[in-house]
């Protein structure tokens, strides 16, 4: 004999938020709030990003020579590739460094497609492993 079961609303709900947080990434990550990847932008771009597992604090002031175990800030490259970890992040273009512990920018960028990459590093700059997201975004005049 077979049996048919139907489930309300309700149910249904329950179950799409399960399986859509059985496919989010356990661990700490980094995205783009704003813009998503492949969006068709004008300049200046809005740019916002987060994090997941992972705390962004701002740089401390003065001269730092130790980093907080757990802790980074942003930097954004334009038209650059995710640095390996343990890589000194520059402080020069593509770079942008957002040592104050802000998550989001309004950036000029020309027209035309451009990658960027969002990577998180510690209080020396240097890259933290899995902490970098890459997005491109083709920009309108």
């Amino acid at each position: 004999m077979t049996r048919y079961y139907t489930f309300g609303p309700a149910a249904a709900a329950i179950a799409a938020i399960l399986i859509g947080a059985a496919c989010r990434p356990s661990g700490p990550r980094v995205f783009f709030v704003q813009p998503q990847d492949g969006a068709t932008v004008k300049s200046p771009v809005k740019l916002e990003f987060g994090a997941q597992d992972f705390t962004i604090a701002a740089v401390p002031q003065g001269t730092v020579t130790e980093t907080r175990p757990s802790l980074g800030h942003y930097h954004i490259g334009v038209d650059a590739d995710c640095l390996p970890p343990g890589t000194a992040i520059p402080r020069a273009s593509p770079w942008v460094h957002f040592g104050d512990g802000k998550n989001v920018i309004d950036m000029q960028l020309p027209a035309g497609t451009h990658k960027l990459s969002l990577q998180v590093g510690d209080d020396l700059h240097r890259t933290i492993e899995g902490l970098c997201s890459t997005i491109s975004v083709n920009v309108t005049e």
